[in-house]
């Protein structure tokens, strides 16, 4: 998992970041203990476990973070097991924002646990110490917050690993959750507690970390990038991998970002950071009307729906804005631009080429096939070389 960016991060003009002053460091011994994490909740998966909103300090006015989480540590959903096992920091992996104001969000650490060095983990750890002071949710706060990424990607992780060529395979292994004690230095509440997750080391490297080594400034160069076929190998798999997660596991990621797919040494890649995907599962059937639910749950249950997923062509079809993955001016916002050919920024018809010749003969067998509604869209008709869509 070398060079994994697994939160949000600023990067100053320079090009360096600065990590804040952490407790999360290597050589850091953590006492960690089993927990099990709460249920998702916000939105459409059930009511806020606080039961409401807190008093926050008025507008403009920064807390003291670590008075504020021992004022409101996090959701407790079971009773703390006694069992302890010291987790030792090897490596950080998260680059945080410069400011002290406005924070990263969660951490994400290498390490091994008792003296078992050569079992290494992941540990991604939810201190809403180092969140953003102001929540995306009403009446939120940089607490709730980290229990809800804790609550969300534990969830998900353990809904995957249950299911056969998803879980140990297209995301790492789910080692459950975890919370520990953290000194506070005041002797009046000399400990907080903090929340993490474990998750196997996945030997490899993130796509993002590939591209940044051959792009200076505006100028990429594609002799520092895999080979062409290696490449595009990674992107067949990718692609699959994302919709049998989607489909296989009923969970949508919401954030596939370069950042977040690790390539492995044969071109296979593994999906980490799941804190904003879609869990299909766990939406609330009381909070949600039934007309909601119709459309809230997974699209393979809706009536009429085909009994096969939507193929990667249809999903990733590059030459129209309602394509996923690319669009007519994908080269200058698009994540992937620097993995693709560069005969592809050139001509969007070669990569709709490459997406019909990889996938076209899975048609109706794996996936199904391409919809009415895309055969009919008025821009597809007008790119030469995918006529063998509406002609087979």
């Amino acid at each position: 998992m070398d060079g994994i960016d697994d939160g949000r991060y600023n990067e100053s003009d320079s090009g360096t970041s600065e990590v804040n002053s952490s407790p999360y460091t290597e050589g850091v011994v953590l006492r960690i203990r089993r927990h099990i994490p709460p249920a998702p909740f916000n939105g459409p998966y059930g009511y806020n476990p606080r039961g409401g909103a807190i008093d926050k300090p008025e507008d403009g006015v920064v807390p003291d973070r670590v008075a504020f989480a021992l004022d409101n540590p996090p959701v407790e959903s079971c009773e703390l097991l006694d069992d302890e096992y010291p987790f030792t920091i090897t490596g950080v992996k998260t680059l945080q924002h410069l400011s002290s104001d406005d924070r990263g969000g969660p951490h994400v650490v290498t390490g091994y646990a008792e003296d078992k060095k050569e079992t290494l983990y992941v540990a991604k750890i939810y201190d809403g110490v180092d969140y953003p002071w102001e929540s995306g949710y009403e009446g939120g706060d940089c607490m709730l917050d980290a229990d809800y990424d804790y609550a969300l990607e534990a969830a998900a992780y353990e809904t995957m690993q249950a299911v056969e060529g998803v879980g140990k395979k297209l995301v790492p292994e789910y080692c459950g959750g975890w919370t520990f004690p953290l000194d506070t230095g005041d002797e009046n509440h000399p400990q907080r507690w903090v929340r993490m997750i474990l998750l196997d080391f996945v030997e490899g490297e993130t796509m993002l970390a590939i591209m940044r080594r051959a792009r200076d400034g505006h100028t990429l160069d594609y002799s520092l990038l895999p080979p062409e076929d290696f490449r595009l190998r990674v992107l067949k798999n990718l692609f699959e991998a994302q919709i049998a997660i989607w489909w296989d596991a009923e969970v949508k990621h919401e954030d596939l970002e370069p950042r977040n797919v690790i390539v492995k040494a044969d071109g296979s890649v593994v999906i980490v950071d799941f804190n904003q995907a879609v869990l299909y599962k766990f939406y609330d059937n009381e909070l949600n009307s039934p007309e909601d639910m119709k459309y809230l749950k997974h699209p393979k249950y809706w009536e009429d729906e085909p009994a096969l997923p939507l193929s990667p062509i249809e999903w990733n079809w590059p030459v129209t804005p309602v394509g996923r993955f690319l669009t007519d001016s994908w080269e200058n916002d698009n994540a992937l631009a620097d993995w693709t050919p560069k005969q592809w920024l050139q001509d969007a018809d070669l990569a709709a080429e490459w997406l019909l010749e990889t996938w076209e003969n899975t048609l109706s067998k794996k996936y199904r096939p391409l919809s009415h509604d895309f055969l009919n869209h008025s821009g597809h008709r007008e790119h030469r070389r995918c006529e063998r869509c509406w002609s087979g």
